[in-house]
């Protein structure tokens, strides 16, 4: 996509500007055009800079990365997001329970069982939200706040619909409530965020930033180009391919925000040619078979073709990206256990699988010993 003028100007500053490097260069097709200039800077300064452009900043959130949540909270640690931005709209936080994050975040003590409701009573994620990176998030919102004058303090806002599990017996009444997952989220932004000429990061999963029906088209509809979309890199399917690009990348800022310069898509420049990159799968795929997962890998792959935002996030070596550590709640209170198995099966039809605790630690998203070509850490 091309880069605004006034987005350019703002990076120019304390980019890194040349055409893609040599090492970058050679894995592409000799007989593709010339690639034009990429503007690479700082990961945060590059986000605050698009904000100057456009009211929302999506990132495009590759669901349990650990490096991409601990950005989250570089964010909004930073001294100009308060000032400067001062909202964010997350898919994992229960509307119902808005509340009780308000009251959270500006420094009142809430019973862990009472705030836990916040992301484990979701409607969308499967199981529940597990990763301790988003529940961190909400920590570290509420320890920037305490720092801050009442008005000048962040605010959250829970984009998934409001439920009350307690009231949800069979599949056909959380039916009408999935499929809310988009407007409601765009009703916040147009209501609380544009209407009243605000800023918001908008932290959701890439299918509901693209395609026909998102949570980004529902909000295009009333204010086209609102959205400057940030997508993690997260590698490619062949091991040799992701030294090829991170090569190329090796003097980028860490972490690193790219987007290209002129008419060009960014996706075009930085596509190794032959490659392909690896899809955000999406979440719950842990829970299905082989072919189910490879189905919804082909969904996904679909709905993001030829779109991969208007910037990219490098948060380093695809093969160094990790899984976020889970919360043991499910491991260590029973009780709770049994009621997101009921909300499982009710979802899919099938009981959490049994207690699986892994042996290591941390985690890697990406074992590319295991899927072509031995990319090493």
């Amino acid at each position: 996509m091309k880069t605004s003028n006034s987005l350019m100007l703002l990076l120019l500053p304390t980019v890194l500007l040349g055409r893609v490097p040599p090492a970058f260069a050679a894995a592409q097709d000799p007989s593709s055009r010339s690639s034009p200039l990429l503007i690479v800077c700082s990961a945060a300064d590059g986000i605050f800079a698009a904000f100057q452009s456009h009211p929302l900043v999506g990132m495009a959130d590759s669901h349990g990365l650990a490096q991409e949540e601990d950005f989250y909270t570089v964010l909004i640690r930073d001294k100009r997001f308060a000032k400067d931005v001062g909202n964010v709209v997350v898919e994992f936080g229960d509307a119902a329970q808005q509340n009780t994050l308000d009251h959270y975040l500006a420094g009142e003590d809430i019973p862990y069982d009472q705030l836990r409701r916040v992301w484990s009573d979701t409607v969308g994620w499967i199981p529940t939200v597990t990763a301790m990176g988003y529940i961190n998030f909400y920590a570290q919102v509420r320890a920037v706040n305490l720092g801050l004058p009442l008005e000048q303090r962040i605010h959250v806002w829970l984009g998934d619909p409001p439920i009350d599990w307690s009231k949800v017996k069979t599949k056909e009444d959380l039916d009408p409530l999935v499929e809310k997952r988009n407007q409601y989220p765009a009703e916040i932004i147009k209501t609380q965020i544009l209407a009243k000429n605000k800023k918001a990061l908008v932290i959701y999963g890439g299918f509901h930033l693209h395609g026909e029906g998102s949570l980004r088209e529902q909000v295009d509809s009333i204010r086209p180009d609102a959205f400057f979309v940030v997508t993690p890199h997260t590698g490619y399917d062949e091991g040799l391919c992701s030294r090829c690009f991170e090569q190329a990348a090796r003097d980028w800022p860490k972490p690193a925000f790219a987007t290209s310069v002129g008419d060009s898509s960014l996706e075009f420049e930085l596509l190794v040619q032959g490659c392909n990159f690896v899809p955000l799968a999406p979440i719950g795929l842990a829970n299905t078979t082989a072919a189910e997962k490879a189905k919804g890998v082909a969904d996904m792959e679909e709905r993001l073709s030829g779109d991969m935002g208007d910037a990219l996030l490098y948060l380093g070596p695809a093969a160094n990206l990790t899984q976020a550590p889970e919360l043991p709640d499910l491991y260590l209170d029973f009780e709770f256990r049994a009621e997101i198995d009921r909300r499982m099966l009710l979802e899919t039809g099938s009981h959490l699988p049994p207690l699986q605790l892994s042996l290591v630690s941390p985690q890697y998203l990406h074992p590319y010993s295991e899927i072509g070509g031995g990319a090493t850490k």
